[in-house]
């Protein structure tokens, strides 16, 4: 991840989950409170969502989906995020990005692959709520596998921070 947050990392403070297994409301308290204690006050917050993010993506505060709380984040970047096959599989990655996606359309980023999403049906829906500017497709290229492409999306969207 670090490789292609290298071009940004002079512009940003990034913070980074270890893995998709990071509780994301615990880990954002505590990078809020040691901003607090250390005086910083960030102009902007953007939430970057890559692949397995939606572990610590959907335990983030509430303001993400309750409108009575002022959402923290400028753009949100969801990037060739996985969003599985549903319910029946026991996930409920789709129906919250369906629903942050449509409460929040005007400042989401979608960069994705065709298959990055294992998920179709939520896929188009995000596409087609966000529309061809805010939803990016990368194609694979010539020799490329998959991963390779998968791993590209964030070339596109690191590219689209402000």
């Amino acid at each position: 991840m670090w490789d292609f947050m290298n071009a940004v990392q002079d512009r940003f403070h990034i913070f980074v989950a270890v893995n998709h297994h990071v509780n994301g409301k615990k880990a954002y308290d505590a990078l809020l409170s040691t901003l607090q204690t250390q005086s910083v006050n960030p102009s902007q917050q953007i939430l970057y969502l890559f692949s397995g993010g939606y572990g610590p993506g959907m335990d983030l505060p509430a303001s993400l989906m309750n409108s009575k709380s002022p959402d923290p984040f400028s753009p949100i970047f969801l990037v060739d995020i996985w969003m599985g096959i549903g319910q029946q599989s026991g996930s409920a990655s789709p129906d919250f990005y369906r629903a942050l996606v449509s409460k929040n359309s005007d400042k989401i980023s979608y960069v994705h692959t065709s298959g990055g999403a294992v998920n179709n049906e939520a896929r188009d829906f995000l596409v087609k709520t966000l529309g061809a500017q805010k939803a990016i497709l990368v194609k694979g290229q010539k020799g490329e596998d998959s991963m390779d492409t998968h791993m590209r999306t964030n070339t596109v969207a690191v590219g689209m921070l402000p």
